[in-house]
């Protein structure tokens, strides 16, 4: 009660001084200019102070400057009030106001409910008074710039939530824009050129009425918990499972439910078999946990998911080359776009980094401006220090068997099959390093789940892509796309005439081509992120975190470590954990005296006895470790020296060599 009173007595003190400046304009003080019309006088009061008390957050600062400039255009005249009266184009906008939530934005945050109220006082037969007017007409000034910076740009920084979005870049002159609606023919169709210029929008802002509608039903059926469940066995919470898929639309309402109501009957299985599919799970009609818990989100919860996948799509620039790229990292889906046409002109599957190793991928837009064919992969410092050096230490061919050399006192990977990137790399220069790449393991992409990498994206059909980035650039058909990947020169860099736009989006709902929405997993967290910020209410400027910098390397071993899931999770084999960079620091790494071996790991931290050893076939020294005795490979010392050569340069961005996903 303490806090209300506090600010009941704010806002009356604010009503207080408003209603000083109101009267000193008004009426003018000794010594004062001559006076101004009490409207013109009114309006100048209130944004000189920058107060406006009729809107729940009073304190409009942050846009004093742009309602001072509008202002100043009128001479300080109302923008919405004609004859005593709001205006059609202020009618209007107050509609727009108060339906904001259809485009996924809060009409509080506009104070749509208050200003309709005011303005219902200006339909008497009494004049209303100037202090009344200004309060009216100022107070929609400064709702309209807030809403149209949270239509325009979205309402929360990207940086506020770790993305690495610049929007400094994108140029809004709010000024220019409000003042073309007061003489406006249609102030709502030109409110809605704020939208995003991405064809997922629109699909979005019909979904999202779809599943408000099912949101405000109060008998909405809730599927209870349920134990694995097959297809044949029968479980009491079927029949809360069928009206709940009957009601999403899945089950048809034609078809009847078994004489046994419990049993999991093949028409439910084949309505489950259809949810899997629309929410990126395994099709298979088992209803395990991964199933169950996206069953259990209440329409509500969809409504949420799809004002985030609103917001986020607000930070975007938008699409001005002839064809750009949108990856949707939770859907692990790539699309190719020709600008102006809403379906795509290609689509794959795509691998994204791992959610369980915080490797995730950036969401960014970036300029592709080249392509690799038959790259080299440069092994990051980390890589090298994590993988290649405990893996040389059990294998004494490992170095060779896997195509490493060194390279300038560095050590890359030589093209190839077997190559880590496959036979051809997408760069798109960013801060984070990452691109896209083939690869030569296959077999991920037949997953449902394919959060495998260690940043970077892989692509399903490296041939296709580059056949759409290459499309009217000389001779670059896909047959001679493949001929470059399989026997062309290695290393072959080709820039791209046109550099075309790449998207690393992050929306957990996507709206196909049919109508059909599709809802994905939060793989990263970054919706539960922005739904703790937009929870907090405006304003929606709090302190900002840097933003997540993934891990972005690679090695052969990234698709057979991370692929072995437990639950819905992937994770590492115990065998196979990454150890920390500094894992090796206890271990004494001694030369063989007679300067024939490689450096030999002792864990004790103490220096290995000699006395172990034994003769190899040329004479170099075999070395017991543990119960087996192995021999040294003969790369490992330069391979150490490679590794401490990067460690003393560190990770830094602008020298890591080649980080791949």
């Amino acid at each position: 009660m303490a806090s209300v009173s506090r600010s009941v007595a704010a806002v009356g003190a604010l009503v207080g001084v408003s209603i000083c400046l109101l009267r000193l304009a008004a009426h003018g003080a000794e010594g004062a200019p001559p006076a101004q019309e009490p409207i013109v006088a009114a309006i100048r009061g209130i944004v000189e102070a920058g107060q406006q008390p009729l809107l729940h957050r009073p304190d409009f600062s942050d846009r004093q400057d742009s309602t001072r400039r509008l202002y100043a255009a009128a001479n300080f005249h109302p923008l919405w009030l004609r004859n005593d009266r709001p205006t059609s184009q202020a009618t209007e906008i107050l509609r727009t106001l108060s339906e904001a939530d259809r485009r996924g934005l809060s009409p509080e945050d506009y104070d749509a409910a208050r200003l309709h109220e005011a303005a219902a006082r200006f339909d008497s037969a009494t004049p209303p008074a100037a202090a009344d007017a200004a309060m009216f007409d100022t107070a929609l000034t400064a709702c309209v710039l807030r809403y149209i910076s949270d239509a325009h740009l979205g309402r929360v920084p990207p940086r506020a939530v770790g993305f690495a979005l610049e929007m400094d870049a994108r140029p809004f002159d709010p000024v220019a824009f409000v003042s073309q609606l007061p003489a406006a023919e249609s102030p709502t169709r030109l409110l809605a050129t704020l939208d995003p210029q991405f064809a997922l929008f629109g699909p979005l802002i019909t979904a999202l009425a779809h599943w408000r509608d099912l949101a405000a039903r109060p008998d909405f059926p809730q599927v209870p918990t349920l134990g694995k469940l097959h297809p044949g066995e029968s479980d009491a919470g079927v029949g809360r499972l069928r009206d709940f898929l009957r009601a999403i639309g899945d089950l048809p309402s034609a078809a009847r439910a078994p004489t046994n109501a419990r049993l999991y009957d093949p028409d439910l299985v084949k309505a489950v078999k259809r949810f899997q599919e629309y929410h990126g799970l395994g099709v298979d009609g088992v209803i395990g946990q991964a199933t169950l818990s996206q069953l259990q989100i209440p329409p509500a919860g969809r409504v949420r998911q799809i004002e985030l996948a609103l917001e986020r799509l607000r930070w975007l620039p938008p699409p001005d080359d002839e064809r750009f790229v949108v990856v949707n990292l939770p859907e692990f889906q790539l699309r190719g776009y020709r600008r102006g046409d809403p379906a795509p002109a290609l689509q794959m599957r795509a691998v994204v980094g791992s959610a369980s190793l915080r490797h995730e991928t950036p969401v960014l837009h970036a300029s592709m401006q080249y392509l690799v064919f038959r790259p080299y992969w440069d092994v990051p410092p980390s890589i090298a220090r994590k993988e290649i050096l405990p893996d040389s230490e059990q294998d004494p061919e490992y170095f060779s068997r896997h195509h490493y050399e060194f390279h300038h006192g560095r050590i890359r990977q030589r093209p190839g099959n077997d190559n880590a990137l496959g036979l051809l790399k997408f760069v798109f220069p960013n801060s984070f390093h990452v691109y896209m790449h083939d690869t030569p393991t296959k077999r991920l992409f037949a997953k449902g789940r394919r959060d495998f990498s260690h940043g970077c994206i892989r692509v399903s059909d490296a041939a296709a892509l580059a056949e759409f980035v290459l499309r009217g650039q000389g001779k670059w058909n896909r047959e001679a796309i493949e001929t470059a990947m399989k026997s062309g020169p290695n290393n072959r860099r080709v820039y791209l005439e046109r550099p075309l736009g790449v998207y690393l989006l992050y929306s957990t709902v996507v709206v196909d081509e049919d109508g059909t929405t599709h809802f994905f997993e939060d793989i990263y967290g970054h919706d539960a992120r922005l739904d703790a910020v937009l929870a907090k209410g405006p304003p929606y400027f709090y302190p900002t975190p840097a933003p997540v910098s993934p891990e972005v390397e690679h090695s052969r071993h990234e698709s057979v470590d991370v692929e072995k899931h437990s639950g819905d999770r992937p994770v590492l084999p115990a065998a196979r954990r990454l150890v920390s960079a500094d894992a090796r620091l206890p271990v004494l790494e001694v030369e063989d005296p007679a300067g024939r071996g490689a450096a030999i790991p002792h864990r004790t931290g103490r220096v290995a006895p000699s006395r172990g050893a034994g003769a190899g076939d040329a004479g170099v020294p075999v070395w017991p470790v543990g119960r087996s005795v192995r021999r040294p490979d003969p790369h490992r010392h330069r391979l150490l020296a490679a590794v401490d050569r990067e460690a003393a340069l560190g990770d830094r961005p602008g020298e890591t060599p080649g980080p791949v996903p």
